[in-house]
């Protein structure tokens, strides 16, 4: 993304370009705005180039102008938002009303790039919008513009055939490299078995003895226990830093390292059972320590569940609770890289967070993601949640899955009808 900054910048040559970064939660957001940071400081780009190239990101919500108690948005096709170009990160995430809203939100001229993973999970809500959007772009650039992109690269660049969704075709373009594992990784190749639905290539990798990858089965009580251990163990240098009063921003970041994720919600193998069991044998082995009539004490992760605009905090964000001489306060790093605090009882709707959905993991990354799945088939477990858990993992990945229910999940695609394919098939 920094190089694609970088390039309409020096394509505007001295002329206004206003940009504006944003991604749908605020996790990402933070994400984007670190790792475009880090990027931009290695660009040969002058110091005025640089100064043009915005450095944070913002949520979708915050972006609009999201009001608190109110379903109005600030910028709409009456008060359309001020920018040049907008990029948004992770756009699988976003469901059909949220693009609806934001693309009547942009000036007649203004134009917008979305960035994301057309295999993830779609949205919780409404529509697949990046997967239908996306579904052309096996179809090729039209003749036209492969030969003028053929021109820009010196490069041949192939053209499809056929004129049909010619605007739409002629607007994508798929990337080939992950920058986040490599593609010759354990983590790579499972994540390329399991998109393709390729049962023997997946078994084939964890055959291959791949140190950044190990499979689990949890077949017994004991197999359950020593699940719970290792994910102690996970989350030991969090703890460890909470224990000697280390700043707020560093256990954040700690904390970011390690992370449970669940297919399901309710059960032993869903968030809700696994928070608890978490807490018991956090509890048992002075990992924590809570009083008996609350649920807050100093390490809690709670993640927010309804967005508060005045208080800046939207659905997905992620709080650690610390005592550092004001009594205990919730602490959030924001998508500018600041760090604010909250009392507890100013929170909106929130819950503990030491495992969360695969479907919340979505905009984030770990160094070390352990994915559960439960011990039989669900309707919920399919291809694109099982391939989303697997790429959320930088360095390393545990999976916790019985055979049957991981062939059965990669064999199932997930399928939504939202009318956007049957726009674009009839209307482009």
């Amino acid at each position: 993304m920094a190089k694609l900054l970088a390039a309409l910048i020096q394509m505007a040559d001295g002329e206004r370009c206003r940009i504006r970064l944003a991604a749908p939660t605020g996790k990402a957001a933070a994400r984007l705005t670190e790792s475009l940071g880090a990027a931009l400081r290695q660009l040969p780009l002058t110091d005025e180039q640089k100064k043009r190239i915005p450095d944070d990101a913002s949520t979708l919500h915050r972006l609009l102008g999201a009001q608190p108690g109110s379903q109005r948005l600030r910028h709409h096709a009456g008060n359309p938002l001020h920018l040049d170009v907008l990029v948004v990160d992770e756009a699988s995430m976003i469901d059909l009303p949220m693009m609806s809203r934001l693309i009547e939100a942009l000036p007649p001229h203004g134009r917008v790039i979305f960035l994301g993973d057309r295999d993830q999970l779609a949205s919780v809500e409404a529509g697949a919008v990046l997967g239908d959007i996306c579904a052309w772009v096996n179809a090729g650039f039209t003749a036209g513009r492969a030969q003028q992109l053929s021109r820009l690269t010196g490069s041949p660049i192939p053209a499809g055939a056929g004129t049909e969704a010619a605007s739409l075709r002629d607007s994508l373009c798929l990337l080939q490299k992950s920058y986040r594992f490599g593609h010759d990784s354990g983590i790579g190749q499972l994540a390329a078995a399991i998109n393709c639905g390729d049962k023997a290539a997946m078994k084939t990798v964890f055959q291959q003895g791949f140190s950044d990858i190990e499979k689990r089965t949890l077949q017994s009580s004991e197999d359950y226990a020593a699940m719970l251990d290792e994910a102690l163990a996970g989350y030991g240098r969090y703890l460890a830093l909470v224990r000697e009063g280390a700043e707020p921003g560093a256990i954040i970041q700690a904390f970011n390292e390690y992370q449970l994720l669940c297919a399901l919600r309710e059960g032993p193998f869903g968030v809700g059972g696994l928070n608890e069991r978490i807490e018991q044998v956090m509890l048992q082995k002075r990992k924590i320590q809570r009083h008996p009539h609350s649920r807050w004490y100093e390490g809690r992760p709670v993640m927010i569940a309804r967005n508060d605009s005045a208080l800046g905090l939207f659905n997905g964000d992620i709080g650690i609770a610390l005592d550092r001489g004001q009594g205990l306060r919730v602490w959030f790093a924001m998508p500018d890289g600041s760090i604010k605090s909250v009392q507890p009882s100013r929170l909106p709707e929130h819950e503990t967070t030491w495992a969360m959905t695969v479907h919340k993991s979505q905009g984030s990354e770990f160094d070390h993601a352990a994915l559960i799945l439960p011990s039989q088939r669900s309707p919920v477990v399919t291809r694109e949640l099982v391939y989303t858990a697997v790429t959320r993992a930088r360095r390393r990945l545990s999976l916790y899955a019985d055979e049957r229910v991981l062939s059965g999940a990669i064999a199932t695609r997930t399928e939504r009808r939202s009318g956007l394919s049957a726009f674009f098939n009839n209307g482009l």
